[in-house]
């Protein structure tokens, strides 16, 4: 395990590609889980405050819905929000239009309906993830569609996710998904 960040250099030797996102992103609607662990802000070490190392509960049939997302469209930000010591946690991702989930995905992006959200930053090892939702967080997702052009280029879906949560969090962990047929 590599635990050296070089903060004078711009090459970091434990993970080199420390920048952007996967493109591929996973979310449940927030009524699909029991539970959804909190990170244990009681632990002593610092970087352990804020990390989820319990797998969430979901109820009998649901799981994670994998979206593979346009290439380079995913991007996780994190800004103050307000003076409460709050972070406004923002996902935004593009689908193709020609998408059929992209589709379903765009007619449920209401902004009112709580999500959860997972996605992986470069920066961050195999299966960590950073979490964006919770019962206490609750995560909305607005879409909107910008058409394409005659000459070819693509229509695309265009997805934004928000979430006042007071800290970053990630998740590390298993992705349980849907159950191959």
């Amino acid at each position: 395990m590599c635990d050296v960040i070089d903060v004078e250099e711009t090459n970091d030797p434990c993970n080199p590609n420390g920048g952007g996102n996967e493109d591929v992103l996973y979310y449940a609607l927030l009524s699909d889980f029991v539970s959804i662990p909190l990170p244990p802000t009681s632990q002593t070490v610092l970087r352990d405050k804020f990390k989820i190392t319990t797998v969430p509960v979901f109820k009998a049939g649901k799981f994670w819905r994998e979206i593979q997302a346009k290439s380079n469209s995913v991007n996780s930000n994190y800004e103050p929000a307000g003076t409460s010591g709050m972070k406004a946690a923002k996902l935004a991702f593009a689908l193709s239009a020609n998408n059929p989930d992209g589709h379903a995905l765009y007619n449920i992006g209401d902004g009112n309906t709580p999500y959860v959200f997972l996605t992986k930053p470069n920066s961050l090892p195999e299966g960590q993830y950073e979490i964006i939702g919770s019962f206490k967080h609750k995560a909305t997702m607005t879409a909107t569609k910008a058409g394409g052009t005659p000459e070819g280029d693509a229509a695309m879906y265009n997805f934004e996710v928000k979430a006042t949560q007071k800290f970053l969090v990630l998740y590390s962990g298993t992705v349980q998904t849907a159950p191959s047929a």
